[in-house]
Parts: structure tokens; C-alpha cells; sequence
């Protein structure tokens, strides 16, 4: 997975940072939430969830969690991945936009 900087707003301290990948997950790790503001519409292999949003928060230990949004409403939807999952699943080079909050 891409490890490239990219800049992220910080919704907090209301200022534009860079950041990296692993940078972002250690973010997460110190409590802050980091959302993925996606091009276009996403949806799962099975075709029972879709999304434009992605909502990325720490759980303990290496465990995170990713809800959804699509189109401004927050979907009830949401999936586990432990740190060895966040390789393939964290993906911020798909962010048109990276907030963190």
C-alpha cells in the first residue's frame, strides 16, 4: 500500500497538515477520528452496502472500525479489521478529500 503525504484538514485545530498513511493510522491510535471523502460512489463485493464516506476510528490494541456515509446520511453499516487488514483496507490515495476530527 502507498505510503505517499498527502494533506489533510484537521476539523479540530481548523489547519491543513500532511500526512501519510502509517501517519494517519498512528492518528487514530491517539484517539482522532480520520474520515475519506471518496470520488465516487463505492460498493461492497456483495452488492449490500454502498458509500461516498469513509469513517475510520482506533478500537483498542490493532483492532479499527470503518462506518459509512452516502450522500449525508451516516448508514448503520460498519467492519472490523485488525492492523494486518488496514494494508489493503486503508487506502487514503482513494480520498478525494481526508478530514481529520
Amino acid at each position: 500500500m502507498d505510503n505517499t503525504v498527502r494533506i489533510a484538514h484537521d476539523t479540530v485545530k481548523n489547519v491543513d497538515v500532511e500526512v501519510d498513511r502509517d501517519g494517519l493510522i498512528q492518528l487514530m491510535r491517539d484517539g482522532r477520528q480520520v474520515d475519506f471523502v471518496l470520488d465516487a460512489v463505492r460498493t461492497d463485493e456483495d452488492g449490500y452496502v454502498s458509500w461516498d464516506v469513509e469513517f475510520w476510528s482506533h478500537l483498542s490494541g490493532n483492532k479499527f472500525i470503518r462506518t459509512y456515509a452516502l450522500k449525508g446520511q451516516t448508514l448503520r453499516e460498519y467492519t472490523h479489521f485488525n492492523i494486518y487488514d488496514m494494508a489493503t483496507e486503508f487506502d487514503p490515495s482513494r480520498a478525494k478529500e481526508i478530514r481529520i476530527s
